[in-house]
């Protein structure tokens, strides 16, 4: 918003732009085109990054107190673990 700011209403170059948002002049060109072309500055069109969360802070908590009682404890079992407590099916590498 601040680059669309300096561009159209102060009519700021893209290279002083780039110094003031501390970027890459083509990241301006690139934000100033997507505004132009699609009325936002974040491309429609492309993948979001990632998924929604599946674990969040709660469930976390949980995790953190259930390793303080059994550090040995091994993954698969905190994973058994989140699923019986909070109904919460993740894959060991997202508890890793």
């Amino acid at each position: 918003e601040h680059m669309l700011h300096w561009h159209e209403q102060l009519g700021k170059l893209t290279l002083k732009i780039s110094e003031l948002a501390s970027c890459s002049e083509w990241t301006v060109c690139n934000v100033l085109h997507l505004h132009g072309e699609y009325g936002t500055v974040q491309n429609p069109l492309s993948w979001p990054w990632g998924g929604p969360r599946v674990v969040n802070t709660g469930d976390m908590d949980y995790l953190s107190s259930v390793l303080a009682t059994n550090p040995s404890l091994y993954l698969n079992k905190l994973q058994d673990c989140l699923s019986q407590s909070h109904g919460v099916d993740v894959l060991i590498t997202t508890i890793c």
